[in-house]
Parts: C-alpha cells; sequence; structure tokens
C-alpha cells in the first residue's frame, strides 16, 4: 500500500457537528471481537503483514508506535459532504510516536469497514487527513468517519503507517470489535 492508498484514509476533523441531518449523533457502544483473543493492547511481534487489535484497544509497532481508537458515534452526513446524506461511524484515531523518527502522517492509510468511502464534510469538520509530520515523542489525535449502515454491528478499520525509513515497521493493524 503506498500513499496513494488514501480512497478512504485518515481523516482529520475538529469535532461532529454542522449540518448533519442527525439532531445529535448517538454514542456507539463497542466491544472488543471474539477475534482479539485478548483485553491486552496489541504488539506488531510477527512475521505476518498484519496483526489484529480489539477496536478499544492500542496497536503498537515494534519500533514503539502506537494507534487507537476511541470515540466512536454514529451519524448522517450533510447536504454538502461527500458522500450526502450517508449514515456514518465516527471515531477519534490518536497516533502516538514512540520511535526515534518523524513520521510523516499523510503516509498513514486508513481504510473503512468493508471498504467504505470516507466521509468528506467541512460542516462537521470531516476534512482529509492531517498533512503534518509527528515527532518522536509526540502525539495527535483527530475525527475520522467512514461510511457505515445504521443496521451494521460489526466494525473492521485498518492502519498502516508507512515507513520510510526502510526498517519494515509498517505492518497492518486490523482494529475489529462489534458496535451498537
Amino acid at each position: 500500500m503506498a500513499a496513494t492508498a488514501v480512497g478512504c484514509s485518515l481523516c482529520a476533523c475538529s469535532g461532529i457537528g454542522g449540518t448533519q441531518t442527525d439532531t445529535a449523533p448517538p454514542a456507539a457502544t463497542v466491544s472488543a471481537s471474539q477475534g482479539t483473543g485478548s483485553a491486552e493492547d496489541a504488539q506488531d511481534d510477527s512475521d505476518s503483514d498484519t496483526f489484529t487489535v480489539a477496536l478499544d484497544k492500542a496497536a503498537t509497532w515494534n519500533n514503539g508506535v502506537k494507534a487507537g481508537l476511541s470515540g466512536f458515534s454514529r451519524g448522517t452526513s450533510g447536504e454538502y459532504a461527500s458522500p450526502s446524506g450517508k449514515a456514518y461511524l465516527a471515531f477519534s484515531v490518536t497516533m502516538q510516536n514512540g520511535s526515534k523518527s518523524s513520521i510523516d502522517l499523510s503516509m498513514v492509510s486508513l481504510s473503512c469497514p468493508d471498504g467504505a468511502e470516507e466521509i468528506f464534510d467541512t460542516d462537521a469538520g470531516f476534512n482529509g487527513m492531517p498533512d503534518t509530520h509527528l515527532l518522536p515523542g509526540k502525539s495527535l489525535t483527530w475525527k475520522a468517519a467512514c461510511v457505515f449502515p445504521k443496521t451494521a454491528r460489526s466494525a473492521q478499520v485498518e492502519i498502516m503507517p508507512m515507513d520510510t525509513s526502510g526498517s519494515g515497521w509498517y505492518r497492518t493493524a486490523i482494529f475489529t470489535g462489534q458496535v451498537q
């Protein structure tokens, strides 16, 4: 996956509001997937290209970079959003740089549940991924939203930071679980 795999890439958002058709998006209850096998955060310590993480836990890559999802909620995209009038699942993404190098967040990809589209809605603050570098020891949190049917319960969100240092730490973390 390259930076061009940004079809549903990380989206920077300042909040959920604006001209949504729902008056207030309900909070989504999240539970860990049976496939995670542990209540612990997941560590990237295998030779596989992927590792699995519960929706409410953190993924840690072998170089010390961490990512986590939180603050799940549902809503409907506004009239001027792209795509408009679609049910979505919104969540906060937090990346913490525990490595010795800066991370270009524009090179991080996020795949939404079942390959769903990313919501872009400037009125609601869904403006696309952060275009910045995350320095060692720093963290950054932003909101992301993806098309997610109101009746859907099983969510899978994949995050893959790109390795520009050549150290091979760029495995995909697959966050999975149930949302209400």
